[in-house]
């Protein structure tokens, strides 16, 4: 008696390769709208770091959220 299993594409890692390669048709991500306009920074600890990214997040929360543009 053979037992054969069905797989579901989901318990397949390589699924999503596989549907890309399948598919050739390009999909063009959308863009967010409504970042803060930031530049090249350097930090000198992590520290400093996720300081500047707190504070350009509740810069981002005040203004109302982003959004996604096509």
């Amino acid at each position: 008696m053979y037992i054969t299993y069905i797989m579901k594409i989901t318990d397949d890692y390589n699924a999503k390769l596989k549907m890309w390669a399948n598919n050739k048709r390009v999909v063009s991500l959308p863009r967010m709208v409504g970042i803060p306009k930031f530049g090249c920074r350097r930090f000198s600890s992590g520290d400093e770091m996720n300081a500047w990214k707190k504070e350009l997040l509740s810069e981002i929360a005040r203004k109302g959220g982003v959004g996604w543009m096509k």
